[in-house]
């Protein structure tokens, strides 16, 4: 597989997990929580991508984190160490997340980057 796909996707998870970071950075009642939900789902799910490219399985673009991390954990058991609970919540629920919440979620992509990064050196 072309590493220049897999450097963009990891590259474009990059962005959306920063946007995420400096929304978190934000006075916590400037903070817009579906704005640090949604781009915490999109990062995850582009490393997520990443890693299934170098791995030449085939996904669709539109294919949720679940369906995703399933992939990768049927490709390597340590993906079955991601839990990705903080982000199964509701759309109604990402308006109203907590803080707390949100740095879960920003915990949970760091992670999945570092493992993803650390499997494919």
């Amino acid at each position: 597989m072309s590493t220049n796909k897999i450097k963009t996707k990891l590259e474009q998870g990059d962005q959306f997990l920063e946007l995420a970071q400096e929304e978190m950075n934000r006075p916590a009642e400037d903070v817009v929580s579906y704005m640090v939900c949604r781009s915490i789902r999109k990062s995850i799910s582009l490393y997520l991508k990443g890693f299934l490219l170098d791995n030449e399985v085939a996904f669709n673009e539109e294919e949720t984190v679940e369906v995703l991390l399933k992939k990768c954990q049927a490709i390597n058991s340590h993906f079955k160490d991601i839990d990705i609970c903080p982000l199964t919540f509701t759309k109604d629920y990402e308006y109203t997340a907590e803080i707390d919440q949100m740095g879960k979620c920003i915990d949970l992509a760091r992670e999945t980057k570092e493992l993803i990064i650390h499997k494919l050196i």
